[in-house]
């Protein structure tokens, strides 16, 4: 009798959470990138800086982890009127907690802070981010949200529409500097981890091209994709005792991080001198900022006729000589082996750098990905798989103040189109990003800039990743340098017997279109 009780009970919570449905009547007060005032600090510095450039972007790379976190917190701090920041990933880690810290010191001197996030990955923060969207200066709102807040598995019934997430990764301080890359916010993405650490890639940048980055925030900001938290928590009261206990246990994180050795070892960074001096190293180009707009949230594949894929496909037809492509998820399909065999055909150098098995953090993009990698390598494509362990950034050597030990991954998502055209941006290339998911990125036509990017970056493949070819039976074998020795291999590198299995049993049951 007593399990049918429960099994009762079950049946009920099921049905009631099932039924849970988003807030019809949702008030989304529109709001709009504020002007840049040339009274503040940024943009004085940013006007002298584009004195006689025209049209032209600067942009400063940030490879690695520990300049794009600097860059963040440099960006915040100097920020007088607003702060406009697009995540698909918030941690509440050390570099999670100074990044929400310093953002609440802008809130407090009256900056303007608007936080968009997709709610996939915020659901367990969800009360902290009310308790910020409470301070009179600060304005959370969630991308796609689930309807069941508690229980998110039962938006089951919506899968359709919650397996579609904001991919978007943008940051504009007082209109006139931003960050635009692959990073999210966490340990893992600026070398602050001891477990696996990110490769990846940003952009800071001044210029016509961050009015294009605001704009793609508003964009989003203002469509109706965008839930202000408060509506998803009705039933959820703040009141005053609740933010100052907030406050105070953000006091306390914020400042058990700055005692950390990775924070202070950041305190030494050149950036910050070169920031505060205002003579940080820049490259100048026409840039195009293009993204997936939130009506990519309702269509099918089939009629997504302006995706981002789509407004990258000229530069890729229009290459003559080389293309360069990073991304940690490469899953090309037939079709996308197929063209890229026509562009080695008609004399194009392509070079793919992914994750390794070992490398990867996600299982089941590598079971999807695997299983091409023996008609591009016949393709001609020069396919290379990053190591799991090494000592310098992608393009440049660096020490990390991270872990020595730690795992390396690829995050990095960037394309070089005839050493000319330079993509960075959020999407990976693979079938989420393209039909899935929303994403976005800069092109930046800067033959400086691309050419050196494609120098350093082939001049360090040989160490950091190995080469894929086929032995002369048609299997795979890898092929890498040790302090310029050369090593083969013949199976999945550094991986383990359970990385292995899983692989190849996430590839019989996974469908493609969903990697």
């Amino acid at each position: 009798m007593k399990s049918r009780s429960y099994f009762a009970i079950l049946t009920l919570a099921f049905l009631l959470c099932s039924c849970a449905t988003l807030p019809k009547e949702v008030q989304r007060n529109p709001s709009s990138t504020l002007d840049p005032d040339p009274t503040t600090v940024l943009s004085k510095r940013v006007k002298e800086k584009l004195q006689g450039k025209h049209n032209l972007s600067g942009f400063h790379p940030l490879f690695s982890g520990e300049d794009a976190f600097v860059a963040r917190i440099a960006s915040i701090r100097a920020a007088e009127r607003s702060l406009d920041m697009q995540y698909y990933i918030w941690n509440n880690d050390l570099t999670g907690n100074i990044m929400t810290a310093e953002t609440m010191k802008a809130a407090d001197r009256g900056v303007r802070v608007r936080i968009l996030l997709d709610d996939l990955n915020l659901g367990q923060y969800e009360k902290a981010l009310r308790i910020m969207s409470s301070h009179p200066n600060i304005q959370v709102r969630m991308v796609n949200p689930f309807a069941n807040r508690s229980f998110r598995f039962f938006d089951i019934t919506r899968l359709s529409e919650v397996n579609r997430r904001m991919h978007n990764k943008v940051f504009v301080a007082d209109s006139e500097i931003a960050i635009v890359g692959g990073r999210n916010i966490g340990n893992e993405y600026f070398w602050a981890s001891d477990g696996i650490n990110f490769g990846d890639l940003d952009l800071w940048a001044i210029g016509p091209v961050v009015s294009g980055l605001s704009k793609e925030f508003d964009t989003y900001w203002n469509s109706e994709i965008a839930y202000p938290i408060a509506s998803l928590t009705p039933f959820q009261t703040v009141t005053e005792e609740d933010l100052k206990q907030f406050r105070a246990k953000l006091d306390e994180a914020y400042l058990k991080a700055l005692d950390t050795p990775y924070a202070k070892g950041l305190r030494n960074d050149k950036l910050i001198a070169d920031f505060t001096s205002g003579n940080i190293e820049k490259y100048w180009g026409e840039a195009h900022v293009v993204y997936d707009t939130p009506a990519k949230f309702k269509e099918e594949a089939k009629d997504q006729v302006d995706n981002l894929q789509s407004q990258l496909q000229p530069y890729m037809n229009g290459s003559k000589e080389e293309i360069m492509m990073i991304s940690p998820y490469f899953v090309p399909g037939d079709q996308g082996v197929g063209n890229l065999s026509d562009k080695v055909k008609k004399g194009v150098q392509v070079t793919v750098l992914t994750n390794s098995l070992a490398s990867s953090d996600v299982s089941s993009v590598f079971a999807g990905y695997k299983g091409y990698r023996k008609d591009l390598i016949r393709s001609g494509v020069e396919l290379y798989e990053l190591r799991p362990r090494f000592h310098k950034d992608l393009i440049k050597q660096k020490k990390s103040l991270g872990s020595s030990g730690s795992h390396a991954g690829l995050h990095g998502k960037t394309l070089v189109f005839d050493k000319k055209y330079i993509f960075v941006g959020s999407m990976n290339l693979d079938p989420r990003s393209v039909h899935i998911n929303t994403e976005m990125g800069v092109v930046v036509e800067s033959e400086e800039m691309a050419g050196k990017f494609s120098k350093r970056f082939k001049e360090n493949l040989p160490e950091i990743a190995y080469k894929l070819g086929l032995d002369i039976d048609g299997d795979l074998q890898w092929t890498t340098y040790d302090d310029g020795q050369k090593n083969t291999l013949t199976s999945e590198p550094e991986s383990s017997w359970w990385q292995r299995v899983k692989a190849s049993f996430m590839s019989l049951f996974i469908p493609e279109s969903y990697l």
